[in-house]
């Protein structure tokens, strides 16, 4: 069934810290966070998108980015990432600014490495952080879809932890995202492991006499089609 798109929703988002200048450091538990240990290269020139590869211990790390002092630091709660076997990972962070519909609209962290399982947890299923009822869409996107209309609070979160995605950042304390969407619409839930975004989208669900029309729509055009000469 084709949705037709309506509008993104406004996210209720925190208030992100003044961006401090260039450049831009990693700390964290793999540097003993050590607040100028890794420093981050800008991709090109203007471009506002810094890069750190890191190679340290598989599995879930925390850290912080900093200007190389501990008088800024970003995010408030700390971020995390999943590190593969090899112990490869590139940290990124994005310091433009976006209208392209999904949250944070600056301050980005994105991770090339994706944990692989993930949750949309609200009150609409009880903050279950267990549920892996995501569907992968491929490219780091996943995406679950709520048809019960309503009033609702989300946050991605990588399955059975707290780890997540919201509105506000990369953390593990991001910031609940309020929702709503009436009869006749449903609200797609999407995240972007590997850019460190969300998404919510209200569709509107054709009525059952509209999909009737056009399967007879359909129908009249195919018999027409055959019986030409």
């Amino acid at each position: 069934m084709k949705k037709q798109f309506i509008a993104l929703v406004a996210a209720s988002t925190l208030a992100l810290p003044a961006l401090a200048a260039a450049p831009y450091y990693i700390a964290g538990d793999f540097n003993s966070w050590n607040v100028s240990g890794n420093l981050m290269t800008e991709t090109s020139p203007g471009s506002g998108i810094w890069q750190v590869t890191l190679n340290t211990s598989s599995g879930r790390h925390e850290f912080k980015i900093t200007e190389g002092d501990w008088s800024w630091s970003y995010p408030g709660p700390n971020s995390w990432l999943y590190a593969p076997s090899s112990g490869n990972i590139t940290i990124t962070f994005d310091a433009n600014t976006y209208a392209d519909g999904w949250y944070p609209v600056s301050q980005r962290i994105g991770l090339s490495a994706d944990p692989g399982s993930w949750t949309a947890a609200g009150d609409f299923e009880g903050w279950d952080n267990t549920a892996n009822n995501m569907t992968p869409l491929g490219g780091g996107i996943y995406e679950y879809t709520l048809t019960t209309p309503g009033s609702y609070n989300w946050k991605a979160v990588v399955t059975g932890t707290w780890d997540s995605i919201s509105s506000d950042n990369r953390s593990v304390g991001t910031a609940n995202w309020a929702f709503s969407f009436s009869a006749g619409q449903e609200a797609e839930l999407y995240v972007n492991a590997f850019a460190g975004t969300a998404m919510v989208e209200i569709t509107t669900v054709p009525e059952p006499s509209t999909l009737a029309l056009l399967g007879c729509g359909l129908a009249v055009g195919f018999c027409r089609l055959r019986r030409r000469p």
